[in-house]
């Protein structure tokens, strides 16, 4: 509209503040620099293409990580000649659906 500023007239009205350290922020430049755009483009674009895909958080590699403790300990076992308990089999098959839902999230 006439009479308006620049930033008046603009869409995106939501500022976030991020903290970085030199080598990330560097990224982030050369990135930007090599795209030719500003580096608030570039996180933009990368959002826009991500389309839900997992990033992955300490939670779910906590998640894993029990998991994959549990199937060795029933690989173990199994290997040993020792018969695996259903108790073990359940535990890890509900960390499983722990680290699925908590991909899903």
């Amino acid at each position: 509209m006439p009479g308006q500023t620049g930033s008046e007239n603009r869409q995106r009205q939501i500022v976030r503040s991020t903290r970085w350290d030199a080598h990330e922020f560097a990224q982030l430049q050369a990135v930007a620099a090599y795209s030719g755009c500003s580096e608030a483009e570039v996180l933009r674009r990368l959002v826009r293409r991500a389309n839900k895909r997992i990033v992955i958080s300490r939670d779910l590699v906590r998640a894993v990580r029990q998991l994959g403790n549990n199937v060795n300990q029933i690989a173990r076992h199994m290997n040993s000649g020792e018969q695996v308990r259903s108790d073990e089999l359940i535990d890890a098959y509900r960390e499983l659906l722990q680290a699925v839902n908590i991909a899903k999230s």
